[in-house]
């Protein structure tokens, strides 16, 4: 059962992980913006990424901004309980029940060593001391019932639910009253109160008084300790009794993840059978960016063929002169880039910010890295993850020390003479270093494989609620570093495969467009060489937090007395040594990654790209088709000005250095299914058009 749990776990871990996949690419599907808002999103909010799960696209919307929010928040919502609740659907349990088997011992005394169990009396009655005058009288030890206040919970008697056996012990004149009795009946025995004198007793009936004259050992430990905690799914340390062990479904948590499973599933199945039949114009990939702007002109951006991602652009703006403000006389400014007079009428102005004025860059291979891309979201992004790293290392560090000093402890002990070894380290010494290490500090999650560091309060709705988040909280922690992660190697991946394009003639990865000149590859958020790896690294990683800190359940049930049947249940916060080093090994080298990827720059003249919507469209106001070869970026040759460079479905030439690059500016004609179109210019200064000529 032990591998079992450990098994079904990594399962559950796996699922969960594709299930988040899955979702992702509905959020992206909500956060991505279609075709048609392409141009007014570049010209109200300068750039916007594409391919990216960022919820923030959503503001550049033109439409529905609401709606995509409300669809937003219902995917994230319905995939917190997959991180908060997926581990502990399923979860060990160990069930500790009453003694079944008594015994019955009539003597002519007690012995010293038979009084020495309850030798103290401590003028109060104890659960262990009512269960064993109903044993006595009834055959049947119940903890649950007492002859005082029946129905008493024994949540503070836990030790003696670890025994299988009651011995009982009493003197001759009690053996007419041994098993004679029913819990019923018990109500209406005399019950002595006065505990003044030497023979003061509890229970009595005739002449036959508890503890004066019945006494009772607990024989046949079951594994567990005097403090509820459980070292063995299957035997006892010592050999003696059997635990029942389980693998429960917490049925609250099962209900609550199914639920959102199912809204989760509806909204997919859904989103599925609306779009059968229409038209596909969400833009997921850089390509589908680059083939819109190519089939709609009016999406492309001129005089900008070597701008970088979020760099500075030009823009136009359209001022109203306020009366009580402005000049008289003051005329606007015919650059477009400010409006050359009062800066108090600011809020009368228009801007748009995709005017397609001529914004002249140098052909330089100099690259920024991505942290300077992102700017001060890496520096949020490298604080949690260096926060995590120090902390896990901290843990595991002085969990290895803890580790090594029990070792040695255990070998100076056990290599003394037999004689001189403590009564408690015996059997520990008799089944060796690893068996008590595991003992000690567990390895894995589980019945057996993990050790306990602490305990939560017994029959509590918070103690539930707390178990839920110790057994989970870890993984969502880590569901966080991983989102960013997942977005920082969408960028870089983006960024290669579009630096590639510079140096190799190949064709874009589409969802919009369809055939010979498009690879249909695209699944999930990233290509498969990349998903894969890393969805297999968040799966590990998932169960391995998983397995190093977590909540097992002790269960006492006392079914005994069918009148007054009691259950009751207590987690534990256990922990793994194992799987604690292998997650911070994980998470350590996962921190080197992402400062690699951090540090990630790729050199060359095309301009950087990142996700930028603006750089797409860009790059396509010489792009005419899509050939089966695929396309190329580089130089388009000399315009009126300045160089043009961009992409091509025909040869390109290479960048020729220091060169001032913006764009074919000049008016031409060009043949298209026979007919002449031509495109010029419009009075805001490089904005063309397409027109008719014959």
């Amino acid at each position: 059962m032990e591998g079992s749990n450990v098994m079904i776990h990594l399962v559950i871990n796996i699922a969960a992980t594709m299930i988040l996949g899955m979702s992702n690419t509905y959020q992206q599907l909500v956060t991505s913006l279609s075709t048609g808002e392409l141009r007014w999103a570049l010209s109200k909010h300068e750039d916007s990424r594409v391919g990216t799960n960022s919820p923030f696209n959503i503001n550049h919307k033109k439409t529905k901004k609401v709606q995509a929010w409300c669809q937003w928040l219902l995917l994230i919502v319905t995939s917190l309980p997959v991180h908060f609740l997926a581990n502990s659907v399923i979860g060990p349990s160990v069930y500790y029940q009453t003694p079944k088997n008594i015994t019955y011992y009539p003597v002519n005394a007690l012995n010293s060593s038979q009084e020495s169990a309850y030798e103290t009396l401590t003028h109060h009655e104890s659960a262990g001391d009512r269960a064993c005058w109903l044993a006595f009288r009834t055959g049947i030890y119940t903890l649950s019932q007492s002859p005082i206040e029946p129905g008493e919970s024994p949540t503070s008697e836990l030790s003696y639910w670890t025994y299988n056996k009651v011995a009982i012990s009493y003197l001759q004149q009690c053996d007419q009253y041994a098993k004679t009795a029913s819990l019923e009946g018990l109500r209406g025995e005399e019950i002595n109160t006065d505990l003044s004198g030497k023979n003061a007793t509890l229970f009595s009936i005739g002449d036959c008084g508890y503890e004066r004259d019945v006494v009772c050992n607990m024989e046949g430990k079951t594994g567990g300790s005097d403090d509820g905690y459980y070292s063995d799914g299957s035997e006892s340390i010592d050999g003696v009794g059997q635990l029942m062990c389980r693998l429960s479904v917490r049925m609250s948590a099962a209900l609550i993840l199914a639920g959102c499973l199912t809204i989760k599933a509806v909204y997919m199945i859904t989103i599925v059978v609306r779009g059968r039949g229409k038209i596909k114009t969400q833009c997921l990939t850089f390509g589908d960016v680059i083939a819109a702007s190519t089939l709609d002109t009016n999406l492309q951006i001129r005089n900008e063929c070597m701008v970088n991602a979020f760099d500075g652009h030009r823009y136009l703006v359209q001022h109203t002169c306020h009366p009580n403000h402005c000049r008289r006389g003051a005329e606007p400014s015919e650059t477009g880039d400010s409006i050359g007079h009062c800066q108090k009428c600011a809020k009368f102005n228009e801007y748009n910010k995709a005017a397609d004025l001529p914004h002249p860059s140098i052909a330089i291979k100099y690259k920024k890295s991505l942290i300077a891309n992102l700017g001060g979201n890496a520096v949020g992004q490298m604080g949690i993850l260096m926060i995590s790293s120090c902390a896990m290392f901290g843990i595991s560090l002085m969990l290895a020390v803890s580790v090594a000093s029990s070792a040695s402890y255990f070998r100076s002990t056990c290599n003394e003479d037999p004689a001189g070894v403590p009564s408690y380290m015996v059997d520990a010494c008799k089944k060796g270093l690893a068996n008590y290490l595991k003992h000690t500090f567990g390895y894995f999650g589980g019945f057996d494989t993990a050790a306990p560091i602490g305990r939560l309060e017994m029959d509590s709705l918070q103690s539930e609620i707390a178990a839920f988040a110790i057994s989970n909280g870890a993984q969502l922690l880590y569901s966080i570093i991983y989102i960013l992660l997942i977005y920082n190697f969408t960028l870089i991946t983006m960024e290669h495969d579009w630096g590639r394009l510079e140096t190799t003639r190949d064709r874009l990865r589409c969802t919009i467009v369809e055939g010979d000149g498009f690879k249909q590859s695209y699944l999930l958020q990233l290509p498969k060489r990349v998903l894969y790896p890393m969805m297999g690294f968040s799966a590990l990683m998932h169960w391995l937090l998983g397995q190093s800190i977590s909540t097992k359940e002790s269960i006492w049930s006392d079914l005994s007395d069918p009148s007054h049947p009691f259950e009751a249940s207590r987690y534990d916060v256990v922990y793994g040594a194992y799987a604690i080093w292998l997650s911070t090994v994980l998470m350590l080298a996962q921190t080197g990654v992402c400062w690699w990827a951090f540090r990630y720059s790729r050199e060359g003249f095309m301009p950087q790209m990142y996700g930028s919507i603006r750089a797409c469209c860009a790059a396509t106001t010489e792009l005419k088709s899509f050939p089966g070869a695929g396309i190329q970026w580089g130089d388009l040759g000399e315009g009126k000005k300045f160089r043009h460079a961009g992409f091509s479905a025909e040869e390109v030439a290479e960048i020729v250095p220091a060169e001032l690059y913006c764009g074919d500016g000049v008016e031409h004609e060009k043949e298209e299914d026979g007919f002449v179109m031509r495109e010029e210019e419009n009075s805001h200064g490089g904005l063309r058009r397409r027109v008719l000529v014959s």
